[in-house]
């Protein structure tokens, strides 16, 4: 009997041994499940890194390239007829303003000088001897009065005479050197006909071309710095002189840089120049260029926001290498996706890993 009761007792405890074992197993597969479920919503979440959305400064220089060309270019031109007698000036020599650089035969116009000087002081004494007569009543007022209209045309017409005189003298108007010329000895003139081309170069120019977000950062007056290739180690001062008010067909601004040419470097035109526009910088909400998903036109970047992605269109301004300015889409505190966002859509779990 005592036999049975001690069997029946390891029967019980190996009975509840087994159900706290089924129990066990029980558990720790509602445990195991728990776990695979918190695992896979993990997997299924978008890993990311996030940058936070901040108020700095842009710096930027505005880099513009052109070709240098001379502020005063001039074709010269004859005011007179006749032969070229001398040539005093050819391409390549330097003239000041007033140089002479070829003469005309002037014979035939001295003596129509002559003429309109005679035919000048003939009619002042006219004019001096009717207004004696006048006085007298010995002539009428009308012959004063014609003699009078007679001496104000011989004194035009000797005007006249003297400036086609001092023609015969073709001068440079302005100071530079010759770059071309179009005459040779004993060739005959019209009037209007081309002598040379005259270059300034003690003032260049610089056109260059920015774009339409570049152009409400520059304005006139404010000085440049300007590198040539020629002179690598070489910096020269320029200042913005004028800004296009309308945009050409590339949707492109023009705007004039001038130089003062003081001879120390002997610029000249058609030299390749690279010039850097100071902007002004002020604080601006910026963010890295590496946020932006698609092209720089329509940019989109992506928001952390309560464990999802949401997606924002924005409007930007300036850039420089690596930040852009936002002018509207995000606000300053704000955590945009900088890693991961390529493959993101709008609403998709993520799981910030920064």
């Amino acid at each position: 009997m005592k036999i049975k009761k001690s069997r029946l007792i390891v029967l019980v405890a190996i009975l509840i041994t087994a159900l706290l074992i089924v129990f066990k197993l029980a558990g720790n597969k509602r445990q195991f499940q728990e776990d695979v479920a918190f695992a896979k919503r993990t997997v299924e979440k978008i890993p990311v890194a996030v940058d936070t959305v901040n108020i700095g400064i842009l710096s930027e220089n505005i880099v513009a390239t052109g070709t240098l060309e001379a502020s005063d270019v001039l074709t010269l031109v004859s005011e007179t007829q006749g032969k070229i007698i001398a040539i005093y000036k050819e391409k390549g020599d330097r003239v000041s303003a007033g140089d002479i650089i070829a003469k005309v035969d002037d014979e035939v116009i001295s003596a129509s000088v002559l003429t309109a000087e005679a035919n000048y002081e003939q009619f002042e004494k006219d004019v001096e001897r009717l207004t004696r007569l006048s006085d007298e009543k010995a002539v009428t007022r009308r012959d004063l009065e014609q003699a009078i209209i007679g001496q104000k045309k011989a004194k035009a017409d000797l005007i006249n005479a003297r400036k086609a005189l001092g023609n015969t003298s073709i001068k440079a108007p302005i100071p530079g050197y010759i770059n071309n010329d179009f005459i040779t000895v004993g060739q005959l003139l019209g009037g209007g006909s081309p002598v040379c081309e005259i270059v300034n170069n003690s003032r260049l120019k610089l056109n260059i071309k920015v774009s339409e977000r570049e152009v409400y950062r520059i304005q006139t007056g404010e000085n440049v710095n300007v590198h040539l290739t020629v002179f690598p180690d070489k910096e020269f001062n320029g200042r913005i002189t004028s800004i296009a008010e309308k945009a050409d067909a590339a949707m492109k601004f023009n705007a004039e840089i001038t130089l003062v040419n003081d001879g120390s470097a002997h610029l000249k035109s058609g030299l390749y120049a690279e010039a850097e526009l100071p902007v002004k910088n002020t604080e601006q909400l910026i963010i890295s260029k590496a946020c932006i998903v698609g092209s720089m036109e329509s940019p989109v970047v992506y928001v952390a926001r309560n464990g999802k992605a949401e997606k924002r269109q924005l409007v930007v301004g300036q850039s420089n290498d690596s930040h852009i300015e936002v002018l509207n889409g995000l606000s300053a505190g704000e955590q945009v996706i900088v890693s991961g966002q390529l493959n993101l859509k709008d609403g998709d779990d993520i799981n910030v890993v920064n």
